[in-house]
């Protein structure tokens, strides 16, 4: 009974504050979309996919690798020393990328995509967003929700709000809001991390060196997951770039983002709650219980994905012209058909979490590559020959076959809790 009242007071919670960096979120795609051009809009979304790539690419793997064992480890009381095996492993790989970055920028100046002040800002998000998921997934494994959630709501809110202050107050224009970007993170950066504990230094023994092997075993075939989940959920707006026109990006993004981020924000609060204790149930060998947070999970996502879907589907004019920029407003009808492909990718993430947990990365890295081949595949063919009505029906199609995929291979798992 206390295991269950806390989780319903933590999903209050988080839901709550969830709820509050949403708005942040959405207001700030309504305060952009009325002082941006399409065109502005959307080359800014293409940097902040590639902001996205670089950070996601290097700093989740590893984090990944921490949620898995933390809880196994803080029985012992050895928490700290995962946290300082996360941190050691976090700076080799980003040791190891730095000069795949460098060339990248250097490439990209040479091409003329973008300036050096432009470079500077991006990196400088770049390196504020690792220190911001690696701190974030420490809070989650501890169920620090609290301090969690503030900090998401701080960012949501500060990063759009300050952005569109110098976008009115300096100019309109991609470097202009980056940089708004860049001080928001940095400073709730700042403050933030206050709330996470300092650890005392720790000397390496044997134990340290077994838990540095089986963090590299777990996360080696995590590495190419960066690019593969940035592909399938980022890749097609770099195809409608090259397609269509960066103005198309434009109205695609702020019609997506107003669609997937309730979507991804609700699959996120039920995640940020059950996930930790399911882990739990299975470092205590509880199958029984474990299943059931899992079926806990899944039936909750499917009600609110349902719920989110209806919303959209016959309010999504109404939505658009509140949430909207008047230029955006025309390319309202793509939002249930990107709320209903989101809604798949949430429930495969329950799949992909139960993979995480039992130790088969590659079992991940195969659900991961396929939906990413799919979804490049089935965007060009559907962008090419429907426009951004094309890239909505791909999204349906990519992420219901990475659901199937999941599923397939968690059966296992999900078939042994059931017994």
């Amino acid at each position: 009974m206390i295991k269950k009242r806390s989780l319903l007071s933590d999903g209050v919670l988080i839901g709550g504050l969830q709820g509050l960096s949403a708005l942040g979120q959405l207001t700030g795609i309504r305060l952009l979309t009325d002082i941006l051009s399409p065109t502005v809009f959307g080359e800014i979304s293409l940097w902040m996919g590639a902001v996205a790539l670089i950070s996601t690419g290097i700093a989740n793997p590893t984090m990944q690798a921490l949620l898995r064992y933390y809880p196994e480890y803080a029985q012992l009381g050895q928490g700290a020393m995962v946290k300082a095996v996360a941190r050691q492993q976090l700076c080799k790989l980003i040791l190891w990328f730095f000069p795949i970055l460098l060339i990248g920028v250097v490439e990209a100046l040479n091409v003329g995509w973008g300036t050096v002040s432009t470079m500077a800002i991006l990196l400088g998000i770049v390196t504020v967003e690792i220190i911001r998921i690696q701190n974030c997934a420490y809070l989650n494994a501890i169920r620090s929700h609290l301090a969690f959630s503030i900090w998401a709501v701080a960012e949501s809110w500060s990063r759009p709000l300050l952005a569109y202050w110098l976008a009115v107050h300096l100019d309109a224009t991609i470097n202009s809001v980056l940089i708004g970007y860049f001080l928001a993170s940095l400073g709730t950066c700042v403050i933030m991390r206050q709330a996470v504990q300092r650890d005392p230094l720790i000397n390496p023994d044997l134990s340290q060196q077994i838990l540095h092997k089986r963090f590299w075993q777990y996360t080696l075939p995590l590495l190419p997951l960066g690019i593969l989940g940035w592909a399938s959920g980022m890749a097609d707006r770099y195809m409608i770039a090259a397609l269509l026109s960066p103005a198309d990006v434009g109205f695609y993004v702020a019609i997506y983002g107003l669609a997937s981020r309730p979507v991804l924000i609700f699959g996120n609060i039920v995640e940020t709650v059950i996930r930790p204790v399911y882990q739990q149930a299975l470092a205590e060998d509880n199958q029984k219980l474990a299943h059931r947070y899992l079926g806990k999970w899944v039936l909750v996502i499917i009600i609110g994905a349902f719920m989110i879907i209806n919303v959209t589907w016959l309010s999504h004019s109404w939505i658009a012209k509140v949430m909207l920029g008047e230029k955006y407003r025309n390319v309202s009808y793509l939002l249930p058909w990107i709320a209903g492909g989101y809604s798949l990718l949430v429930l495969s993430h329950v799949a992909n979490r139960v993979c995480y947990a039992n130790g088969a990365t590659v079992s991940v890295l195969v659900i991961e590559g396929t939906g990413t081949l799919i979804a490049i595949a089935s965007g060009l063919v559907c962008i090419y020959l429907w426009g951004l009505w094309g890239a909505t029906i791909a999204v349906s199609i990519y992420y219901g076959v990475q659901l199937i995929v999941a599923y397939c291979f968690a059966k296992p798992w999900l078939s042994a809790g059931i017994k």
